[in-house]
This record gives structure tokens, sequence and C-alpha cells, in this order.
């Protein structure tokens, strides 16, 4: 093969690695929970300022406006840092772990349970990829 070709070859070959790169980005994540069921799209869920691979979509309650009802996926090793969250008093585990430090003693979330907290100040860290649901105390 002639330098000129293989010249070609490479930047054709680049091209098609920068467009495959670019497709595949736009996929969404994929995300087995146990019982089968697949989340798949994330494209207008919001992400977290603190965390920007930290999803989350606010359900609006018809009834009562002013409670707060968000849905979180929280990815595997992503770490809660501690402050004030004024829009969680309850939090129930859809799938996954979460390890909560609240007030210095840690708690344990696991798949389909649900703690309401005392305090809206914690922290913690996902032990795997998390669903959450959360609520505000109204």
């Amino acid at each position: 093969m002639t330098e000129e070709k293989r010249k070609i070859l490479d930047k054709i070959n680049s091209q098609l690695l920068k467009l495959t790169n670019d497709i595949l980005s736009k996929f969404p994540a994929i995300h087995d929970i146990d019982d089968g069921f697949v989340v798949r799209y994330f494209t207008d869920w919001d992400a977290c300022d603190d965390n920007t691979k930290t999803r989350y979509k606010r359900i609006l309650n018809i009834n009562k406006p002013e409670e707060k009802v968000i849905l979180f996926f929280i990815p595997k090793g992503a770490f809660l840092e501690h402050k004030k969250r004024d829009y969680v008093g309850c939090i129930t585990c859809i799938a996954g772990g979460l390890e909560l430090i609240i007030e210095g003693k840690t708690v344990y979330l696991d798949p389909y349970t649900k703690m309401c907290l005392e305090t809206d100040e914690f922290q913690g860290k996902a032990l795997e990829n998390t669903y959450l649901i959360t609520t505000n105390r109204v």
C-alpha cells in the first residue's frame, strides 16, 4: 500500500472512530433492576449541581403542590456530602444500596426499604447504582 493510500485510510478510520464515539455518547444509560425492569432514558432528567452523574426528576403532587417528591438515580460510588436537604424527609430505596451517616450513626438502605429521618442533614455514599424516592415533610 502506498503512503498516500495509508494516509487516506488513517483519516477515514479516525473520522469513523470520532463519529462512532459521538453517536455512542448520545445513547442513554441502561440500568437493570432486580425484577427485570429497565430504566433506559435520562434525557429529560435533571443533573445535580454537586454530582452531574446523579440524576433526578421531580414528581408533582396535584393535590399537594407544596409536597416535594423526587426520584433519584445515584451512580455507584457517588458521595452525598454532608449538608441540609429540605426536600428529604423520608427516603425509599427502590433498587441499589445506600450508606447514610445521620447524626454520627451509619444506616444502610437496601432495595425496598424506607426510612423517615428526624433531621434533614446527612451524608452518604451509593454502594451500588441506586434508585431512590424522597419526600419532604408536609
